[in-house]
C-alpha cells in the first residue's frame, strides 16, 4: 500500500521544498527514503533557504540545525546555520556555532569573516578587529576582510587607520560600493566633510547604489552648509546643533548599521 502524498502550499517560495519531499510519495510502506533522511548538503541548504524565504523562520532554523548537526565539519553548512540564527536574533548562539565550526576548520576564511561581521553587529569591535587581522595575515588583499577591519577601527575611534584599510580594500576591489561608502562615512566621522563629499558624490550616481550612500552624502552636504540637505535630514527647523547631534549619534551607535 502506497503512502499518501502530502498536499503542498501553492506558494512559489516552497516549490523546491515540495520537489524534494515528493520523492517520498511513491515509497512502499517500510522503505527508507535517502532523499528525505540523508540528502546532500546542497539539498539541505535549498530546502532551508526555501522555508526561510517563505517566512517560516522556525522551520528554516530546524532544517539548518539538522543539516549542521549531520555534517559538523561542513563549514558552509555551519556558516549558513549561524547566519540564520543571527537573522532570527539569536546572536550569541550564532557566535557559538561559528566558534565551534572554527575549531574544526580553523583557517576557513568564510567562517572567520562571518564571525568578524557578527562581532561588529554585537558591538565587539576589538574582537572583530582580531578576526579580520587573522584573515589579512593569510590573505593580505582580501577586500572583505580589509573592509571589515576598517569598520572595527572606526568603531574604536581610529579613523585614519580605518580610512587606510578602506583604501586598501578599494585597491583590491575597485568597483566595490561597500568600502567606498564606508570610506566616505569614516571621513564624515573624522570631520573631513569635503573629502567625504568627493568620495560619496560619484558613488551615489552609480546604478545600484544603496540608499545609505545618498544619506551619507546628504550628511556631508549638510555639514558643509547646504541648508536643503540639513532640512532633509533633521527637519525644517534644523540647526547646526541638530546636525552635530546626528553625527555624534552616528559615531556612537550607528556605525555597523550604516555599513554594507
Amino acid at each position: 500500500m502506497k503512502a499518501p502524498c502530502p498536499a503542498f502550499p501553492a506558494r512559489p517560495a516552497l516549490a523546491c521544498l515540495g520537489a524534494l519531499l515528493l520523492s517520498a510519495c511513491s515509497l512502499v510502506s517500510g522503505e527508507t527514503s535517502r532523499g528525505l533522511r540523508d540528502p546532500d548538503a546542497g539539498s539541505r541548504l535549498r530546502v532551508a533557504a526555501a522555508a526561510e524565504a517563505s517566512g517560516q523562520a522556525d522551520l528554516a532554523l530546524s532544517l539548518y540545525a539538522a543539516a549542521a548537526e549531520a555534517e559538523p565539519r561542513n563549514a558552509e553548512l555551519q556558516a549558513r546555520f549561524a547566519g540564520a540564527l543571527s537573522r532570527a536574533g539569536n546572536a550569541a548562539e550564532a557566535q557559538a556555532v561559528l566558534q565551534r565550526a572554527l575549531q574544526a576548520n580553523p583557517n576557513d576564511p568564510a567562517l572567520i569573516n562571518q564571525l568578524g561581521r557578527l562581532q561588529l553587529r554585537n558591538g565587539q569591535a576589538q574582537e572583530a578587529l582580531g578576526s579580520f587581522d587573522r584573515l589579512i595575515a593569510r590573505r593580505a588583499t582580501d577586500a572583505a576582510a580589509l573592509d571589515g577591519r576598517g569598520i572595527a577601527l572606526d568603531m574604536l575611534g581610529r579613523h585614519p587607520e580605518a580610512q587606510a584599510s578602506y583604501r586598501s580594500a578599494l585597491a583590491a576591489s575597485p568597483a566595490a560600493i561597500g568600502p567606498a561608502n564606508n570610506l566616505g562615512l569614516s571621513l564624515l566621522l573624522s570631520g573631513r566633510f569635503d573629502e567625504a563629499r568627493s568620495v560619496l558624490e560619484p558613488l551615489a550616481r552609480r546604478p545600484g547604489a544603496p540608499p545609505r550612500v545618498a544619506t551619507n552624502l546628504a550628511i556631508a552636504r549638510a555639514a558643509l552648509g547646504d541648508q536643503a540637505a540639513m532640512r532633509e535630514l533633521v527637519g525644517e527647523r534644523a540647526s547646526q546643533a541638530d546636525l552635530d547631534a546626528l553625527l555624534r549619534e552616528l559615531g556612537a551607535q550607528g556605525l555597523a548599521a550604516s555599513r554594507s
